[in-house]
């Protein structure tokens, strides 16, 4: 079974990113500008596409080890009703991100920016609009993962 890990948030380091094997569940973290009487921590259990669905819990606690409980309850109950699908639509997401960013980063167009609706891809393969997709699919997911 895939156990959930705690990596801290690149770009906010007094953050915490929970994932569970390559996906990103979730995340806690101090809150911002609250007055000192109110709870100082927030959590987030959920992603997108399973959050479009209202399939998705978030909070506040008192500290990290409260933020850390709720968080657990709360994907005990969720985890149930992601499905394969849900991870593979997110992974595809990513990957689709990943590999238009390379492409623009490269200097390339994607074949929709281009009057013949042709590009290169940065693998050197030859792509169209009607195969990019699959082409990402195909070439590019697993690369993402490490993103």
């Amino acid at each position: 079974m895939i156990e959930l890990t705690r990596r801290r948030d690149p770009h906010r380091p007094d953050r915490w990113k929970i994932y569970f094997g390559d996906v990103c569940v979730g995340d806690i973290g101090p809150r911002a500008g609250v007055p000192t009487t109110v709870d100082q921590w927030e959590w987030y259990c959920g992603f997108v596409p399973p959050a479009r669905r209202g399939v998705d819990a978030g909070g506040t606690a008192i500290d990290l080890h409260d933020a850390r409980k709720k968080f657990a309850d709360a994907w005990q109950s969720l985890q149930t009703t992601f499905t394969d699908d849900d991870f593979a639509e997110y992974r595809y997401a990513r990957a689709w991100t990943a590999w238009k960013e390379r492409m623009w980063k490269d200097g390339r167009k994607l074949p929709t920016q281009t009057q013949n609706g042709r590009s290169r891809c940065f693998c050197g393969s030859e792509i169209d609009i009607r195969g990019m997709a699959a082409h990402v699919r195909a070439a590019h997911i697993t690369e993402s993962a490490n993103v």
